[in-house]
């Protein structure tokens, strides 16, 4: 059974005015959420739950929805923690191989694999670098129609872009973006005809430990890519200038 949890608003986020006007809707207001590292426009206070995510790889994980209504357009931002990721699925695998009877003493590796075969993997691997792709395919998963599909960055964080048609007859503009071992899905639902909605997903930021908000620029193909090295900050040794000739953002 899936729980929530109401979290109170006053431990998460700090709301700050900012003059960006949306179609038909009142200016938002850029909301900073201090327990999962980012800030975005939203249009009136959201609500903040807790709830648990089933991931691509049979593993729980612990994550938040922020959802504000206006009109019949929802905005969505849900934050799937993966930090914990590798500690379940290590714990899960231990499982598979006692449950085997593997780890029993005096036992040549053959043997072991032979009680096991394919059964007992540490899929960490697989699951974080494939969290993005499982997010997109959720989106397009639900949809009538699918009418854009693209590799994505905000700020040089790299994500994919999913633009569908539902049967309800709205319309997703979603993306997923991976920081930090944080899957981060962005989602606006809007009627078909309606204005384009993603001036949402464009307002996204990632904070970094101090919670201020982190800019990549190029350095040859290199981009960030959750796991790897990190390309250099924007603003650093004269890089500020290339990264905005290369429309980062």
């Amino acid at each position: 059974m899936r729980m929530t949890l109401l979290v109170p608003a006053a431990l998460l986020l700090l709301v700050l005015p900012r003059p960006v006007l949306a179609q038909g809707s009142e200016d938002p207001q850029t909301y900073v959420s201090k327990a999962d590292f980012f800030s975005i426009d939203f249009p009136g206070q959201p609500k903040v739950e807790d709830v648990q995510y089933p991931d691509e790889y049979r593993i729980t994980l612990p994550a938040r929805v922020y959802t504000a209504v206006q009109g019949k357009n929802t905005y969505r931002v849900t934050v799937v923690d993966y930090t914990k990721a590798p500690a379940l699925h290590a714990a899960r695998n231990k499982a598979c191989i006692h449950d085997a009877g593997a780890d029993k003493p005096g036992l040549t590796q053959q043997q072991r694999k032979d009680l096991t075969g394919d059964a007992c993997q540490d899929e960490t691997v697989k699951d974080i670098r494939g969290a993005m792709m499982y997010a997109a395919w959720n989106i397009i998963n639900k949809a009538d129609k699918v009418t854009h599909l693209a590799y994505y960055n905000s700020d040089l964080i790299e994500g994919y872009e999913v633009h569908a048609n539902n049967p309800d007859g709205t319309r997703t503009y979603g993306v997923a973006h991976m920081y930090e071992n944080r899957l981060y899905i962005i989602e606006a639902i809007a009627p078909q005809k309606a204005p384009a909605a993603n001036w949402f997903q464009i307002s996204i930021r990632f904070l970094n430990e101090k919670y201020e908000p982190v800019r990549y620029t190029y350095s040859g193909l290199m981009i960030y890519s959750n796991g790897y090295p990190k390309p250099p900050l924007a603003g650093q040794n004269g890089q500020a200038a290339a990264a905005a000739a290369q429309g980062g953002r």
